[in-house]
């Protein structure tokens, strides 16, 4: 596994791993059943059980399309078909850290050129977007609740909360919440309980 480093203007720091071999992409999936489930399992075990979690079925896919080696177009098009199906559409090529958490995985959009850190939280339709190519950069451990929007650029430091319903269209200091169209910050952030089963990163 290599790592790409990022800073915020908010002072955050994230290192992105981005997968060199399948071994890694197994890796990022176990962090993401983590997420799910508080434990790791084999493949098979994951594997079986994404037929019966539409969340990790999208994760399973997401992760193996993440890697261009030999079974890259098997897996790119399984994921695009679950990506169309669900109406999930986080992309393959984007940068994503450990313990990705898809919430009901449906009706959300994902720019790819976002980064998105560790032990994040996305909900269902959410909105994460840019027309003129300003990346956002969502930092470590971040609650994204259902049907917000992040409006271009915005880069959200760790530890925070989006409330359901935000349009964010400012940068977010971390360990804060923000609530409201347009978001506002009404205080630090008072559940942390939100992001559960954190995967503890190794490096």
């Amino acid at each position: 596994m290599k790592f790409e480093h990022y800073n915020t203007r908010n002072g955050s720091e994230i290192d992105i791993p981005i997968p060199t071999s399948y071994r890694d992409c197994l890796e990022l999936l176990k962090s993401d059943y983590f997420r799910i489930f508080g434990r790791v399992d084999s493949l098979g075990v994951i594997w079986l059980k994404s037929f019966r979690d539409r969340a990790l079925k999208h994760l399973f896919w997401l992760r193996f399309a993440s890697y261009r080696g030999c079974f890259y177009p098997i897996c790119k098009l399984r994921h695009e078909h679950y990506k169309l199906k669900y109406d999930c559409r986080v992309h393959a090529g984007s940068k994503i850290g450990y313990g990705l958490y898809l919430g009901h995985a449906m009706s959300m959009c994902v720019s790819i050129r976002c980064i998105i850190g560790n032990n994040v939280n996305l909900s269902q339709m959410s909105n994460i977007g840019t027309n003129e190519g300003n990346q956002a950069i969502i930092g470590n451990n971040v609650y994204i609740g259902p049907m917000t929007c992040l409006i271009e650029g915005v880069h959200i430091g760790e530890n925070s909360l989006i409330g359901a319903g935000s349009i964010v269209t400012k940068d977010v200091y971390s360990n804060s919440t923000v609530v409201g169209n347009p978001g506002r910050v009404i205080g630090e952030n008072k559940h942390p309980e939100y992001i559960q089963n954190r995967w503890l990163i190794k490096r």
